[in-house]
């Protein structure tokens, strides 16, 4: 994430250009917020003047409201539980026993409503509620079925319904912002908003007892927002005829050079990506994962003396 070298000379990518004039085998492991910061300046575009994220499906930064509004609004209400955040599923049911949980079965049902976009987490929601269900929680949950239904009401009306009469909340707020929109006439501009957010605003403002989980991604993207200038129009990236480039600005949070270093090695620049060779690059987010791929790259010494025998770059 940053490039430790007294000097504006990204040194990394200099190494790997010279191991590629010398024909020498290079594996390269990048870390996820690299990843993902790449694939955040290449996502952001301006509509009407307005930061948006051109792939809603991937990542919405509409998602950052939600975080900053539990930020600024939670703490100073009774009841706040915990914040924290998680990025695999194995990683967020270990926080909801510690923090939930407990290892303990409570000797009297509690209702505990689960507030989530669903699309694209339907088999984690399972997981979780499964869970949760074992430890002798009911669970309210839209995809779950188990929310109450007035036909005579909105689905706005039915979900705010359950928070109030939740007695626990937990709030998980994932890089999708969802479908579940509705025109929020008190919305400055008149925005869409999402009534997973309007779930968690009731249960901030009836201080029901809460935990909430964000997304790594989202607590990241959160940091280093203000310092990327989106230059990229929506026009532009709909027509396919992107002349712009959005640029992130040195930050304390992630080196901008490592950026171009990351580009480099899956020949971005190059033919296209199914044209490529030699341009795996192996994400992690723990240590623990980066050296499992250096060991699966190094304990073969067979494959290894075969490389630097050949003449292709391997990875």
């Amino acid at each position: 994430m940053s490039i430790s070298v007294a000097t504006e000379e990204n040194i990394p990518l200099m190494e790997i250009e010279k191991a590629i004039e010398l024909g020498i085998p290079y594996w390269y492991a990048v870390h996820r917020n690299v990843t993902f910061t790449r694939h955040l300046l290449n996502d952001l575009v301006l509509k009407d003047g307005v930061t948006q994220s051109s792939n809603k499906n991937v990542f919405d930064i509409r998602t950052v409201d939600i975080y900053n509004e539990i930020k600024s609004k939670s703490y100073k209400k009774r009841n706040h539980i915990v914040l924290t955040d998680f990025f695999r599923l194995s990683t967020f049911l270990d926080k909801v026993n510690q923090n939930i949980v407990e290892g303990k079965k409570h000797k009297k049902a509690q209702e505990l409503m689960l507030a989530s976009t669903v699309y694209g987490f339907e088999d984690q929601l399972s997981k979780i509620i499964s869970d949760l269900e074992l430890k002798n929680f009911r669970i309210l949950n839209s995809y779950y079925g188990s929310i109450k239904v007035n036909p005579k009401l909105s689905n706005l009306e039915n979900c705010i319904n359950s928070v109030v009469n939740t007695d626990l909340f937990i709030g998980i707020v994932r890089p999708y912002y969802g479908t579940g929109n509705i025109r929020n006439k008190d919305a400055v501009k008149v925005e869409d908003k999402n009534i997973t957010f309007e779930e968690i605003r009731k249960a901030i403002d009836l201080e029901k007892p809460r935990w909430f989980y964000v997304h790594r991604d989202v607590d990241f993207c959160s940091k280093i927002l203000e310092h990327i200038e989106v230059k990229v129009t929506y026009e532009e990236k709909q027509e396919g005829k992107v002349k712009n480039r959005n640029i992130l600005k040195s930050n304390k949070d992630i080196d901008p050079r490592t950026i171009d270093l990351y580009s480099f090695v899956i020949m971005d620049h190059g033919i296209n990506v199914a044209m490529r060779n030699g341009n795996w690059a192996q994400e992690f987010l723990v240590m623990a994962e980066a050296q499992r791929y250096i060991q699966t790259q190094f304990q073969d010494s067979e494959f290894i003396e075969s490389l630097l025998k050949g003449t292709r770059n391997g990875r």
